[in-house]
């Protein structure tokens, strides 16, 4: 009886490590990459350039941003914010940088604000500082950032 246990035990150990080799080969082959960043045309919807109609200046998206990053966590680490460069008044442009702990890595986020006619356009970029993928922990960076701004801001008006 006790062979038999030893036995169970070792299949259903092997049975754990090889699907979760199989999650991180298919993780891997979903992101081939160690960067995600938004775009206007992105083919992930979800990854569009986000535009908000509501706002009127620079200031206040990028007050709640970086209210926002020191609260958001990762693996229970929090993101920390990094550096702004300011706001230049010719291109009305505001560039937000924060750092992302990923267990023992560090992901940088990299949040672009420009103020177009009536709307705030935000783009982002988040990027891994070692490796050749990162199994979509980037695109998850910036789905969580996205969804708060989304929830922040209202609805995106995404063209």
């Amino acid at each position: 009886m006790k062979r038999f246990y030893r036995k169970t035990w070792f299949w259903l150990l092997t049975a754990a490590i090889v699907s979760v080799g199989a999650a991180a080969g298919i993780l891997a082959i979903l992101n081939p990459t160690h960067v995600a960043e938004t775009a206007p045309e992105h083919a992930d919807p979800q990854l569009r350039t986000r535009r908000y109609s509501a706002l009127n200046d620079l200031s206040t998206i990028r007050t709640a941003i970086e209210k926002l990053i020191p609260d958001l966590t990762t693996y229970g680490s929090r993101w920390k914010l990094s550096e702004r460069r300011g706001e230049d008044s010719s291109e009305n442009r505001e560039t937000i940088r924060a750092e992302v702990p990923v267990v023992v890595f560090i992901d940088d986020l990299q949040i672009e604000l420009q103020k177009e006619a009536n709307e705030i356009v935000v783009n982002a970029r988040s990027e891994s500082r070692t490796g050749d993928s990162d199994l979509g922990e980037n695109r998850r960076h910036l789905l969580r950032i996205l969804d708060e701004l989304d929830k922040k801001f209202g609805q995106n008006v995404s063209k």
